[in-house]
């Protein structure tokens, strides 16, 4: 009996070590995945912060090529700046010369819109070659304006400029006021 029980006792003792040693493999297998989790998330973490700092990388350098376009452009807009001056005033006087010209062979009084027409430019562009016409032949070409702030522009030829030079003096205080309201469209 004394041997039945030291076998049960040496059964039991074998159990509880195989116990017990399950339970510290556990232990260590939990702890060993505990230390995989922790490390993966510093490594998740250093990869986002890794993401993060590619993304701002690549923003920089969308923006400094943005920076260096602009740069190319306002240089180029600069040199074609000088020269664009330089033909847009030639533009500008070849298109009151071709005016003058027009209303010289066809003299009469014109809207805004009929020289839109006749000259194929834009609104804007007309008004300021009606301006400029005014001021280089101010003898023969009279800016007028009618209702609703509608400008009209007329060619006085000069065997009519003798009889209405008195009204052109009259008129030159509405055309100095036209003048300042086409300043102000332009």
């Amino acid at each position: 009996m004394f041997e039945e029980l030291l076998e049960v006792y040496k059964k039991k003792v074998a159990e509880s070590e195989r116990e017990l040693e399950e339970k510290q493999a556990m232990i260590g297998l939990i702890m060993a995945v505990e230390n995989m989790s922790g490390m993966l998330s510093m490594k998740q973490q250093d990869v986002d912060l890794l993401g993060r700092l590619i993304d701002q990388v690549d923003h920089l350098s969308k923006e400094v090529a943005d920076l260096k376009s602009q740069m190319k452009t306002r240089q180029t807009r600069s040199v074609a700046g000088r020269d664009q001056k330089a033909s847009d005033g030639y533009a500008m006087d070849k298109h009151t010369a071709n005016l003058i010209d027009l209303l010289k062979e066809r003299p009469g009084r014109y809207t805004t819109s009929d020289l839109v027409e006749m000259l194929g430019l834009n609104k804007t562009t007309v008004i300021s070659v009606m301006k400029r016409a005014v001021d280089m032949d101010p003898s023969h070409v009279k800016l007028t304006q009618g209702k609703r702030r509608k400008l009209f522009l007329s060619y006085i030829p000069e065997d009519q400029d003798q009889g209405s030079k008195a009204e052109a003096e009259e008129g030159s205080e509405d055309s100095d006021k036209i003048r300042l309201e086409l300043m102000s469209m332009t």
